[in-house]
């Protein structure tokens, strides 16, 4: 248990913060006469920025880390295979009769400027440091296996979502943004690409409802085929991206080496050292 000390610790911190400031708005509520649902967007704000700000006195992490930046195309093939990822696992989960406890709450969120901060912006920065930079890092730095990390920090994240028609969402996704942390080593690329899947949910909540989409429906299939094709491309292409970087690498090491190997040759032998066929006095 010692070697996820860090990963048991956060999610009681989160379950914990999450209870203690909704219960506290709880009282508000009942004290002001009115329904806790007016409150969720403050608490889950201050909830999750709480959660955000205690890790990183705890220092289970460095604010610089959301600087580590990566080249510009690598973001821009992050967030466009977040996209069409995204809205091709949404597509595969329509056949399924998910209810979904949170709606209410989201909607009424979705009203209020706090509503967007809490589910577009704090939300997504605190997830990802609880699930990709604490949990997935200390799991597979403990069992050696990077896979294992990112399997179990989307099955947690699945969990404490806490919602059936998100869990079923959340455990594909989040192994896609852990993968994604991986592979490019950089907190800010889920964090991101996180922040553009919540964003456009928000967005989609305040739009009228265009009726029920039919799953086996030829445009439904044919958006499907379409997100999966471009979604193997770009995850080809980062794979891609950063192979040939490794190769780069290893070629570089091999040339220092031979590098300084030539410059010693080059350089007169030290008196009184024997060097080849001549010895100087």
């Amino acid at each position: 248990m010692a070697k996820y000390k860090k990963t048991l610790i956060t999610i009681v911190l989160f379950l914990a913060l999450q209870i203690i400031v909704t219960s506290v708005f709880a009282v508000v509520a009942i004290a002001r006469k009115t329904t806790v649902m007016d409150y969720m967007a403050p608490a889950l704000l201050i909830s999750d920025a709480l959660v955000i700000l205690t890790l990183w006195v705890m220092k289970y992490y460095k604010m610089k880390e959301f600087f580590k930046t990566v080249p510009g195309k690598v973001m821009l093939m992050s967030l466009v295979l977040g996209f069409f990822a995204f809205w091709g696992i949404n597509i595969l989960t329509m056949p399924f009769d998910i209810p979904d406890y949170f709606e209410e709450i989201f909607l009424a969120m979705s009203k209020s400027f706090t509503g967007f901060l809490a589910i577009c912006i704090i939300g997504p920065i605190m997830e990802e440091v609880m699930m990709r930079r604490i949990i997935l890092t200390e799991v597979a730095e403990a069992t050696g296996k990077k896979w294992l990390g990112i399997i179990i920090s989307a099955a947690i994240f699945a969990v404490v979502h806490g919602n059936p028609v998100q869990i079923i969402f959340a455990m594909p996704a989040g192994i896609l943004l852990g993968w994604l942390y991986c592979k490019t080593g950089s907190l800010l690329v889920p964090v991101c690409v996180h922040i553009m899947n919540n964003t456009c949910s928000f967005i989609s909540m305040k739009m009228p409802e265009s009726g029920t989409t039919d799953f086996h429906s030829p445009l439904t299939m044919a958006e499907l085929i379409v997100c999966i094709i471009i979604s193997v491309y770009l995850i080809i292409r980062i794979v891609s991206y950063y192979s040939q970087i490794e190769r780069q690498q290893q070629a570089e090491t091999v040339e220092e080496p031979l590098q300084e190997s030539a410059t010693q040759e080059k350089e007169p032998a030290a008196k009184g050292v024997y060097s080849g066929n001549n010895y100087e006095k």
